[in-house]
């Protein structure tokens, strides 16, 4: 039968168990510690009572008028200790003696140490509860709201937006496409090299050959009588006239046009592509230009070493300048650009096929004239109208794929920069 008992600090009644007999306990109220007596002295077990005080003079309730006061309620009944609180504090009062005089006495149970309890939180405040400690987790961080972005201040630039940092990187390869466009116009060029031939040969007469001397001289260099001097013909300074400068300035062009290029944003997956394309083109060009002074110097080994090189790097150069065009173009949201690749590559692949099949298909079935035959003049003007217009074509499917992904490149940068004059139309 559960115990009632009195807190001596706090004046209030609560319960305990009858196994807390001769214990102490804690006061549910004050945490406070109460003796419970024992099974013969729980009868008179009750709350300390307070010394009298003298009695006051009554006074007669003031008169009021209304309804009359309402009968106050029963007194609460008393609460009961919590469990983890009884015989928490101390060793039962009574010492226990042994049932036999002779018998020694039993050593006392130690009770086990218990932790520090946390000291008592006010009911009117409820702390929140943190799973995560609870779970043995590390606190998570608390979210922060973004910072508020700062205005530009004075004397310094404001911030760029990802638009214009892509616009700025597609003007870098905007400007680099121009010099490959402008180098196409000297290719173009080479294509009415023999065209021009065939009607000087047909109108004058024959062109100067090898056996005709140079009309150019430059002492220790060219056509003197230096050990070192590179002799050259009438014939040989036409072709590095006619075809040598078209060549250097295609070569040059291209290679510097397609190094800008590289300057384009990294996610359009062209970048690097066009940065091996002009690095290789510069090594084939650099080859080229040594296969024809090893040539005329009699290097023949280092000759033949310069147009291997010039065969493995020129499709290279090619391949890859053609993939990134494909690439920005794809980046641009110009399909457009991919079947130009496509048509530029198809006349590539036809190349080889014509020369070799093609033309001797054309000789059997043409009635082409042979050596040494008056009429074989006209025919081969013919024959180089046709290679003209050839040439003309691949160079114009070329152009156009170029030109693609230069107009989709000025269409972006227009766009971003149309956007930020509306921007700060509205801010004004």
């Amino acid at each position: 039968m559960p115990i009632t008992l009195g807190c001596p600090s706090c004046g209030k009644r609560f319960r305990a168990r009858d196994e807390s007999a001769g214990k102490k306990v804690k006061c549910p109220y004050c945490q406070a510690a109460v003796p419970v007596p024992a099974e013969e002295e729980s009868a008179t077990a009750g709350a300390p009572t307070a010394p009298p005080l003298p009695p006051a003079t009554p006074t007669p309730p003031p008169a009021r008028s209304g309804p009359p006061p309402r009968p106050a309620s029963p007194p609460p009944a008393p609460a009961v200790a919590s469990p983890d609180d009884w015989g928490a504090i101390s060793t039962p009062t009574a010492p226990v003696t042994p049932e036999h005089p002779g018998a020694p006495a039993p050593e006392p149970k130690a009770e086990p140490e218990r932790a520090a309890e946390p000291e008592p939180i006010s009911d009117l405040v409820e702390m929140p509860r943190d799973r995560n400690r609870d779970r043995g987790d590390k606190p998570r961080p608390k979210a922060t709201k973004p910072e508020p972005k700062k205005t530009a201040e004075k004397g310094k630039k404001p911030t760029e937006t990802p638009g214009e940092v892509l616009a700025k990187k597609w003007a870098s390869v905007w400007r680099g496409l121009f010099w490959v466009q402008f180098g196409l116009l000297f290719v173009a060029l080479l294509g009415f090299v023999g065209f021009g031939e065939a009607i000087y040969a047909r109108a004058v007469g024959e062109l100067p050959t090898s056996k005709d001397p140079g009309v150019v001289k430059i002492d220790g260099y060219v056509n003197t009588a230096d050990r070192d001097a590179i002799p050259l013909s009438k014939a040989e300074e036409l072709d590095l006239l006619v075809y040598g400068v078209p060549i250097f300035m295609a070569g040059f062009l291209m290679t510097i046009g397609r190094l800008f290029s590289g300057g384009g944003p990294r996610s359009s997956g062209a970048r690097g592509l066009f940065v091996f394309s002009g690095v290789v083109t510069l090594v084939a060009f650099i080859a080229l230009l040594a296969s024809e002074v090893c040539k005329k110097m009699l290097f023949r080994d280092e000759a033949a070493y310069a147009v291997l090189t010039l065969m493995v790097c020129a499709p290279l150069a090619e391949f890859w300048f053609l993939t990134g065009l494909t690439a920005s173009g794809l980046a641009l949201k110009r399909p457009g650009v991919a079947r130009a690749v496509g048509v530029v590559v198809f006349l590539f692949a036809m190349i080889p096929v014509i020369a070799t099949v093609g033309w001797d298909q054309y000789l059997l079935h043409a009635g082409r004239p042979k050596e040494k035959d008056p009429a074989l003049v006209d025919w081969r003007m013919y024959e180089q109208a046709a290679l003209l217009i050839g040439w003309l074509i691949l160079v114009g499917a070329y152009w156009r794929a170029v030109r693609g992904v230069r107009v989709g490149a000025f269409e972006f940068i227009a766009a971003v920069e149309d956007a930020k004059a509306n921007e700060e139309a509205e801010r004004k």
